[in-house]
This record gives structure tokens, sequence and C-alpha cells, in this order.
């Protein structure tokens, strides 16, 4: 998924189901920033140095890439069985992602259940992929290939590239069986939406009868043939007609004091295809020299949003490795 759904989307069911405006704006750029961070920042603290968190990478080919960021950020493994039962060859991946599996559902919970927005919004993120990413791992390996003959390695949905990602994009996932092979990203984005909203509401002790109404806005904005096909413009759709207020991408940094003279601009979609070839070209299996994106000064830091979500960010790998752990992965 995208921004579309990462903040936009999110914002307005944590606002339609109770949430107060500022733990809303902080529940979704949570989730946004998730794949936003992918190279740390450096703080200066007078007890010692740190680099922040990374939640979002291109180097697939670094075994640590898989196991810190895509599966607990972006892949969360889910029940091969149904995934193989789904694809025409009935061989899917050990970690393939279902959607709203029990390990994604377990994980949101455990961040519902601290009731910190930064830890919410950040489990929201991959709990909403595993809509738009099942079927898909975030291993290296065939199960992930849509054409043998591509270019582009099988790692997670890199040869689909964005398709999965976008609400209004139909398309054809040839691995599936020819009666589920046709995929309407609106479908499943509007899946995705019903459960968390219900999840949502569920944690404001409100009831979620209204979802018809609340999913059915969102429906209007991916399905009406009339609405503008492109994701940036479609923003305007979800300021205008959801209230939801414009992202302001990197304002958590900068209100932290960043500088950012290494800031990548190219930070922001994901699996767009120019980012994964761009970070991919050139560079060895320990890329260790890989620069920072700039400095930030400690004592702006540990109140910040930025601070705040990068302990979360933490935390949530934390509680990933646990959950992975006690199922063997």
């Amino acid at each position: 998924m995208n921004i579309e759904f990462h903040y936009y989307t999110l914002y307005y069911l944590c606002a339609s189901s109770g949430y107060p405006s500022a733990e809303a704006l902080a529940i979704a750029v949570s989730s946004q920033m998730v794949d936003e961070c992918t190279s740390p920042w450096r703080v200066r603290d007078p007890e010692g140095d740190f680099l922040t968190e990374v939640t979002q990478n291109y180097l697939f080919w670094d075994e640590s890439v898989r196991r810190d960021i895509y599966l607990p950020f972006h892949f969360i493994p889910g029940d091969p069985g149904a995934a193989s039962n789904a694809r025409t060859d009935g061989k899917a991946g050990p970690h393939a992602v279902t959607p709203d599996s029990p390990l994604a559902r377990e994980i949101l919970i455990a961040a519902l259940r601290t009731g910190n927005p930064y830890r919410i919004g950040i489990a929201l993120h991959p709990y909403a992929d595993t809509w738009a990413h099942q079927n898909f791992s975030g291993d290296t390996e065939p199960a992930n290939a849509m054409d043998r003959d591509s270019i582009l390695p099988a790692v997670g949905h890199l040869q689909a590239l964005s398709m999965p990602d976008d609400p209004q994009t139909i398309w054809r996932d040839s691995r599936l069986r020819p009666d589920i092979g046709k995929i309407d990203n609106a479908d499943r984005f509007l899946a995705a939406a019903r459960m968390i909203y219900r999840f949502l509401a569920a944690s404001r002790h409100r009831s979620f009868d209204d979802e018809y109404f609340v999913l059915d806005k969102l429906e209007r904005i991916w399905k009406n043939s009339h609405r503008a096909k492109d994701s940036s413009t479609r923003s305007f759709n979800y300021i205008v007609d959801l209230d939801v207020p414009p992202y302001e991408r990197g304002a958590w940094p900068r209100a932290a004091g960043a500088t950012m003279p290494n800031a990548d601009s190219a930070i922001l979609s994901g699996y767009d295809r120019i980012a994964w070839l761009a970070a991919s070209a050139g560079r060895g299996r320990n890329d260790s020299s890989r620069p920072v994106k700039g400095t930030i000064p400690g004592a702006l830091w540990r109140d910040s949003h930025f601070g705040r979500w990068n302990a979360a960010a933490r935390e949530h790998r934390n509680e990933c490795r646990r959950s992975f752990s006690k199922r063997g992965i």
C-alpha cells in the first residue's frame, strides 16, 4: 500500500472511530513513516551518538534487511497453507503473507493494548499490508516470481512493481488460480479498511455499526472511474472529501532539528521501480559505507515525535521477534 492508505485512509479511519485529531495524526504519520525511513539519521547525544531505526530498505541481498525490516514491517508471515491453496502450483513459500493472519493480528493487538499511538500506527502498517502483499513474502524465493525471465530478483513484490500498492489498480497475478487471479485492489483495500476500522472502534469502546457509511466514502474514491488516476492528485480527495490534514513530508525530522544534507528524495513509494534499481546498482553485499540522511541534535530529539516514533519502531521489532520466535520463524 502507499500513502493513500498508510496515511490518508488511516487518519480517516482513526478519526471516524473516535480518536482525537492529535492521536489520529500521530497514528497516521507513524504508519507512513515506516515507508520513509530507508536510511538512518545520526542523533548527536551528549551520552553518545546513535543511529535511528531503519524500517524500509532496498538492500534485499542482506539477510539482516529481510529479518529486521521486511518481515516485521512489511511482510508479516501468514498461513502458508492458505497461500498454497491460492496458487496454480500449490507451492507458496513458508513465510507467505495472507490477509488478516493470526500472527499479524497478534502483533496489532499487542500494539493497541499499549495505547501508544506511535506503536499503533507502526503496527497498522504491516497489518494493512497483509492484504496488499498477500501471496508474496519478504524472502528472496521463486514463489515471489511473476515472470521467470525477469531481470528483477524475486523478492517481495518487486517483479509486480507498484501494482499491489495502488488502490485503483486492477491487475492479474499469474501465480494464482485463474478464478482468483484478477485482482481489484479496491476490494482488497476495502477489506483491510473494514477490519482496521473494527479494531480501532473496539479500542475506543465504540460500536462499528456505521462501517458501511465509513467505507462507502473510501469506495467512492477508489472505485469511481471519474476520479483522478494519479495517486498524488488523488490526495486532494481525502483532504477535501474526508477532512484529512495534508501530509507534511519530513515534518517530524524537521521538528526534531534535523539537518538533511544527504536526504534522499526517492524515499516515499516503498516499492517504486526507480528507487529499487537505484538503491541496488553497484552496491556490495555489506554496504557499511551507506551515508546517513543527516544529523539531529540530542536536546531536541528526546521530546520529539520522531524520538517517540523511533522508540516505538524498536519496540515493534522486538515484539515481532518474540512472536516470530514462538512460531519458529
